[in-house]
């Protein structure tokens, strides 16, 4: 079941207002407890005197049960004001209602009727001025900032519009694009059914879509597997949505918890939000520390050494297939004589073009450091499949099953493929087939323990050198 599309936004939205939240309602207390006689510690009715840090991990604590009870903080609820705003209402009166309880029983705690009330009108100020507050973010910043994902659902005309009605009410920035084929498109044979949807997926995929919902008949699910293959060509992730979601309607003020009956044509690690955030999240501290700590003297050093043994720039930079076969610059030190073939001819054994100091980067992979920048920027990751030329994209993008498929993920420093040993020169296409099988097995197989392990694993081949690095 496919209960939404998972949108970076909206996690972020979730980790921030879950934040926010915990930080505010624990400020509202400092204020309640200044206006009564609070004396550093708080008596319970049965003499226990307990600290203001137990107090405040106890009143975030029954704020976070009720706010889980109610589902405040689930990317679902967030998604929508409406829910929003029911949950944060029941989740403001639960737990006001729990500190009134026990303040009833325990007059140190909130002293007066003057310090409750302080703690409602703070309380009451933040969550309407952080409600307001998302309320522009959903309305406004969305169109201002492009803050949307686009899909996109095919269909027959009178299925179309119950799935795109599923993203209008289930979620917020989302923008959706229809593409309606007719009845009599049914009738056509397997050849002509392929070349039109190879002409869909082309089409979206220029329009910078990348999740498509086909409802489907029955009748079509032969096709799947060439359908499938299609998609992964353009860098679409196709989504099969059974016709008889055509049947349900849904109407204004649906709950939630609706979900939408979705086959998905994959399901690797790497395709979850949650995943991906973190992964991120590794990228930006650790791409961070060696900008800051090891680029800053290191590139000074490098780049005095390539100046003075060839003219040119101390980087080479070079238009990559990033994300989504996206195009990007990857820098790297200069380790070639400025040549113009750089962007065609991969480096070969004992190439003529290699500087001496060219020599030990490649061997001990001291090159590819820029693209920690690259990686800090956002265009690529520590760890993913290596970027490739763009000639080689088109190249193998039609020779080998299956190899676009690396482009749904950032491509990285360093990969699975490279240190099982596929670095380097490929002149058989049997070997960038291995180089892409185990990419797609990393993609499939992603966890942060891999991730380390493959960090270890480049850092040993480093020190000991490769016989591929050249």
């Amino acid at each position: 079941m496919y209960r939404y599309v998972p949108n970076r936004i909206i996690v972020c939205l979730v980790i921030i207002l879950f934040s926010m939240d915990l930080l505010c309602i624990n400020i509202a207390l400092q204020f309640a407890l200044s206006v009564s006689t609070y004396n550093g510690w708080i008596s319970l009715w049965n003499g226990i005197p307990i600290s203001l840090p137990v107090v405040s991990t106890l009143f975030s604590l029954i704020w976070f049960v009720a706010a889980q009870f109610f589902h405040l903080y689930r990317e679902d609820v967030v998604g929508r004001l409406e829910s929003m705003f029911r949950a944060t209402l029941r989740t403001a009166l639960i737990t006001l209602g729990a500190v009134l309880i026990f303040a009833i029983f325990n007059g140190p705690l909130l002293a007066s009727v003057k310090a409750f009330g302080v703690l409602v009108l703070f309380l009451s100020i933040y969550l309407l001025v952080s409600r307001m507050f998302m309320t522009y973010v959903y309305t406004t910043l969305p169109r201002r900032f492009n803050w949307v994902k686009k899909v996109a659902v095919i269909g027959a005309g009178n299925q179309i519009a119950p799935v795109a009605s599923f993203f209008d009410q289930q979620q917020l920035f989302y923008q959706v694009d229809t593409i309606q084929y007719k009845d009599e498109d049914a009738a056509m044979t397997k050849e002509e059914t392929l070349r039109k949807f190879k002409q869909y997926f082309e089409a979206v995929s220029k329009d910078g879509i990348h999740d498509v919902f086909l409802v489907t008949s029955p009748e079509m699910y032969k096709y799947s597997e060439d359908l499938v293959s299609a998609a992964d060509h353009q860098c679409v992730h196709l989504n099969f949505v059974p016709s008889m979601v055509a049947n349900i309607t849904y109407k204004e003020g649906a709950p939630a918890e609706i979900n939408l009956p979705v086959l998905k044509s994959r399901g690797e690690s790497m395709s979850n939000i949650e995943n991906r955030l973190k992964k991120r999240f590794m990228d930006t501290v650790i791409s961070g520390f060696v900008i800051v700590f090891v680029l800053s003297w290191l590139i000074p050093i490098i780049g005095l050494i390539i100046k003075i043994q060839s003219p040119g720039p101390i980087f080479f930079k070079q238009l990559r297939s990033g994300r989504n076969n996206t195009p990007f610059y990857c820098y790297k030190f200069r380790s070639m004589v400025v040549n113009k073939s750089s962007n065609d001819k991969q480096a070969t054994k004992n190439d003529s073009r290699i500087t001496p100091i060219g020599k030990f980067l490649r061997k001990s992979n001291l090159d590819e450091f820029p693209q920690f920048i690259n990686v800090f920027l956002g265009q690529m990751s520590i760890v993913g499949p290596r970027p490739h030329m763009l000639s080689h994209t088109e190249h193998y993008g039609a020779l080998i099953n299956r190899y676009m498929v690396r482009h749904f993920v950032k491509p990285g420093i360093t990969g699975w493929a490279q240190v099982s040993g596929y670095r380097g020169e490929t002149k058989d296409p049997m070997l960038m087939a291995k180089r892409v099988e185990h990419d797609l097995e990393y993609m499939q197989n992603w966890s942060a323990m891999l991730d380390f392990k493959i960090i270890c694993l480049t850092a040993i081949n480093m020190i000991r050198g490769e016989k591929n690095a050249y």
